[in-house]
Order: C-alpha cells, then sequence, then structure tokens
C-alpha cells in the first residue's frame, strides 16, 4: 500500500500546550517526529495513501485536535525511506496512544476509519 508523508504544523495556546501535545502523540504508530518551538508543535507522519483526510483533519478541525489553528503538507512521493513500519505496542489498548477512544469517536462512520492499528479496536490490515 503506497504511503503519503503528511507535515503538520500547529499553533496552540501555549509553549506547555505545545509540550504537552506533543508528549501526548509520542507513540503515534503513524508518527515519524515530532517537537515544538514555543506555542509550535511540528509533526511528521507517514500514513497509507487513503488516510489521507486523517492527515487533513488538524487543519479542517485544529480546535478538535488540541490546536488554535493548523496547516498540513502532503508528500505524496516519498522517496526515503521505502519502507515504513509503524511502531506497534506488544499489546493493543481499548484507547490510542493519544488518548482517544476510537469506538466512540465520530471520525470512524464519517470516514469509513478503521481506527487506530495501536488499538484492540482496529479493523484494519
Amino acid at each position: 500500500m503506497k504511503k503519503i508523508c503528511g507535515i503538520v504544523i500547529g499553533q496552540t495556546r501555549s509553549d506547555e500546550d505545545a509540550a504537552k501535545l506533543a508528549e501526548n502523540m509520542k507513540n503515534c504508530p503513524n508518527l515519524v517526529a515530532v517537537g515544538t518551538d514555543s506555542s509550535k508543535i511540528y509533526y511528521v507522519f507517514m500514513v497509507p495513501q487513503v488516510k489521507e483526510w486523517w492527515l487533513r483533519y488538524p487543519e479542517k478541525n485544529p480546535k478538535a485536535t488540541g490546536l488554535e489553528k493548523a496547516s498540513v503538507y502532503i508528500a505524496r512521493n516519498v522517496t526515503y525511506p521505502k519502507e515504513f513500519s509503524r511502531r506497534l505496542p506488544k499489546k493493543n489498548a481499548r484507547t490510542r496512544p493519544c488518548g482517544a477512544d476510537c469506538q466512540t469517536c465520530p471520525l470512524r462512520e464519517e470516514y469509513s476509519c478503521t481506527g487506530c492499528p495501536a488499538t484492540v479496536s482496529y479493523t484494519g490490515k
């Protein structure tokens, strides 16, 4: 399955909020890197191409993701790494590493989301 790279640059209310969000997302299976600079947060994700909606979600609904505003940049032609393996936990949990609950998430229905691969509710491959 073809992977795309998403760079999300978000603005939070404070340095503390940015640090908290970075800490929250550090175990996301799709995360390549995360960092902050003052109240800005920078994420780099690799996801299957069919999950582009997931990358764009913070830009469309920043408040729902803890941000004040966000910009998303997509690289569709990833030259490196050729293969990206998600960092999955040894045992899947009920809630996502970021703290959200896939079973009650409205995006599951809206986007036919298969859930987070780190959870017991994941229905993808």
